[in-house]
């Protein structure tokens, strides 16, 4: 018996529905990751969901993209290693879980208040 084409893409809209409706967001726009930017009043005005995928745009070597374990850390300016430090310049993290997420720049979070928390629903 074959499965009809629809049925097939209805399925897949009932089983991965983040996936389908995921948005991309590049960190700061235009402007990217590179600390000119006031990063918490780009992403107030954002809903974040899950599947949906963050782009940090910037200048390898001279910025970097960490998190934050909590507030405190994210307030200090203290990064957790453990839980991620990207390097690239082209950084896409995609979020599968609810919560609030604190990404910072090891280099200019205390000079530059390079950071942004996210909060992601669901």
């Amino acid at each position: 018996m074959a499965i009809s084409t629809p049925l097939v893409v209805i399925a897949f809209f009932v089983v991965f529905p983040s996936m389908v409706l995921a948005k991309q967001y590049v960190v700061g726009d235009d402007e990217g990751w590179d600390g000119n930017v006031d990063y918490q009043a780009w992403a107030d005005d954002k809903t974040f969901k899950l599947g949906d995928v963050l782009i940090f745009k910037y200048d390898a070597g001279s910025h970097n993209v960490a998190q934050a374990f909590n507030a405190d850390g994210y307030d200090s300016c203290t990064s957790s290693p453990e839980l991620g430090v990207y390097t690239s310049g082209n950084d896409a993290l995609t979020f599968n879980l609810v919560g609030s997420y604190y990404f910072l720049c090891d280099y200019h979070c205390d000079s530059d208040q390079q950071k942004v928390m996210i909060n992601i629903v669901t």
